[in-house]
């Protein structure tokens, strides 16, 4: 029973693992509250009392996360470990016992069952708007400042494409000319600080079950920013979706301002496919739907999600769709000398003369972070020569869901010297492991249900932006926004890659993925002309500035007076 556990709401950084390694003096093993909830109730409980250690400690590393301590205190209190503690974003311990885990109980479930009369309450609210039209707004003549109400509640380590997303169009909408007050949980991320950032408080404790966080957090919301608003001239207000959150909705009806929100995906579905689903999830589609009904401009990424909106009932008028985009000045190859990409690679222990292939990301089910594994035990095992010769080494940076996954297919010897995880990095860190990469990878895969891929990867258009050749999968959007391109047999063929933004294989192809990392490998040449042209076209296309201004297009596009009908039928949304 030597072990030693480490708890934690989400992944932590990399910098801050290594300084919980050196704090426990060895590596212990890391376990989310993700990889606790897999499966029922049972397999929680029976995987909480299958931790048997001498110590599992809880780590904070985000202040913000703190609401989540009750509820990790609880859970350890419940393993087989003999001592707990927390430990702080410092590093600095506090010893637990179980008996004061017991005595604090009481508020958690009286949190629980405050959650409960949220998800009540959110329900009568939700059958109230889903019987009023959208108000009727002068859109054309709107001044003041754009309110962005960022209604997620994120935890830990700030990185991955919604940060991206976020801040390049809060900082858009800046370089555009308007003054942005930027309401949320968590920091202004990589938002300029001429923005009025105002510091949402999140729920102080954290009940069961977790989407009821969420709805309460929305009345909440709701009574904080109108703190903030009141008496403030505000052209409109920006919200990006999250469960169980109209709060958008219920400040525009109150002060008059029109709604705009930001549309990628259903996060209802999300958590069903993707994630361990929900508790009350006709509550959390009805405040999905009733978001949507209510905005007078839906942006989304994508065509398919444009169907998709078009099908659930959004007209055609009020739908603007734009690609993620990228900010040329972080993602800008020129920002980084050569001393800068050898740092990086020192610091990940890559020889700096090394042939770099990376896949940067979250590890998300659509990610196929899986499939780039694949391929590297391929190569690794089969072509162990090339592999040398091409002094060819495999990076991963990020974590995940799948990371576990990605882990088990590369525990190899002939993979192990060849293959490093850098782990979660914070946002601005991520361009310069970009620059010090040679090939880009990308290998999405399809919506294992069969419905259509959804996304827009940012992380695509921050690949192009660099410069570097990218292997991409034939996926909607990807192919799409990669044209002109070329495959494996077309270049093998002689067919040339003059205009070409990228080489393309086939989606979960882990044969022809491999096929394309040993062309590009094979041909400095090919892949500087890739990069090249990548970069020119993200340029010319792909900017947050492109991106804001077709959503104000849509905005003043869109006719004054023209509120939403009521529903004819509305859901219980039970």
């Amino acid at each position: 029973m030597s072990e030693t556990v480490v708890l934690s709401q989400y992944p932590p950084s990399r910098s801050y693992r290594e300084r919980i390694d050196a704090y426990l003096g060895g590596v212990p093993r890391y376990l989310t509250l993700g990889d606790l909830r897999q499966g029922s109730v049972g397999d929680l409980v029976r995987n909480i009392r299958a931790i048997r250690s001498d110590r599992l400690a809880i780590i904070m590393e985000d202040p913000t996360s703190i609401g989540a301590l009750p509820i990790l205190k609880m859970i350890a209190a419940a393993t087989r470990a003999r001592r707990l503690e927390v430990l702080d974003q410092d590093v600095r311990p506090e010893r637990i016992g179980r008996l004061a885990v017991a005595f604090g109980a009481f508020r958690f479930f009286w949190t629980c069952f405050m959650g409960l009369v949220s998800v009540v309450r959110a329900r009568s609210a939700l059958r109230e708007l889903a019987a009023r039209p959208r108000i009727d707004l002068d859109l054309h003549h709107r001044t003041g400042a754009v309110a962005y109400v960022n209604t997620n509640m994120w935890f830990g380590v700030k990185a991955g494409g919604s940060v991206g997303h976020i801040s390049g169009v809060a900082n858009a909408f800046m370089d555009l000319g308007y003054k942005l007050k930027y309401l949320s949980v968590g920091g202004p991320l990589q938002i300029r600080a001429e923005a009025d950032h105002y510091e949402m408080r999140p729920p102080a404790i954290f009940g069961l079950p977790y989407e009821a966080n969420l709805i309460r957090f929305n009345g909440s919301f709701v009574r904080q920013a109108e703190a903030i608003l009141a008496g403030e001239e505000i052209a409109f207000l920006y919200q990006r979706l999250s469960i169980g959150n109209f709060s958008g909705v219920t400040l525009s009806r109150r002060y008059g301002v029109p709604l705009v929100v930001e549309y990628n995906g259903s996060e209802v579905w999300v958590a069903e496919k993707w994630g361990s689903g929900l508790r009350f999830p006709k509550t959390a589609l009805a405040a999905e739907q009733q978001t949507l009904r209510h905005a007078h401009l839906v942006v989304t990424i994508s065509d398919v999600l444009r169907d998709e909106l078009i099908e659930h009932g959004v007209e055609p008028s009020r739908i603007v769709t734009y690609p993620n985009c990228i900010d040329p000045d972080i993602f800008d190859p020129a920002r980084f000398a050569l001393a800068d990409r050898a740092a990086v690679r020192a610091h990940e222990g890559i020889p700096e003369d090394a042939c770099v292939c990376t896949f940067v990301g979250t590890f998300g089910a659509w990610h196929g972070a899986e499939v780039f594994a694949a391929a590297i035990r391929k190569l690794c095992t089969e072509s162990p020569g090339f592999v040398a010769e091409k002094k060819l080494r495999f990076l991963f940076v990020g974590d995940g869901i799948r990371m576990k996954d990605v882990r088990q297919i590369l525990d190899s010897p002939a993979c192990e010297p060849f293959v490093r995880f850098a782990g979660l990095v914070p946002q601005p860190a991520a361009p310069g492991y970009l620059a010090a990469s040679d090939i880009l990878v990308s290998p999405h895969v399809p919506n294992v249900d069969g419905t259509r891929f959804f996304g827009s990867p940012t992380k695509l258009f921050e690949y192009m932006a660099m410069g570097k050749a990218i292997v991409a999968s034939d996926l909607e959007q990807i192919g799409e926004v990669l044209n002109p391109r070329t495959t494996v047999p077309e270049f093998a063929a002689g067919t040339g890659y003059g205009d070409a933004l990228a080489l393309l294989v086939e989606p979960g192809d882990v044969d022809q993925l491999v096929s394309g990392l040993v062309t590009l490998a094979s041909d400095e040449t090919l892949r500087a002309q890739l990069g090249a042209n990548a970069r020119r076209e993200a340029l010319a296309r792909y900017t947050w500035k492109s991106h804001v201004e077709a959503i104000l297009f849509g905005l003043r596009s869109q006719p004054s007076g023209a509120g939403a009908p009521a529903l004819r039928s509305v859901d219980d949304p039970r």
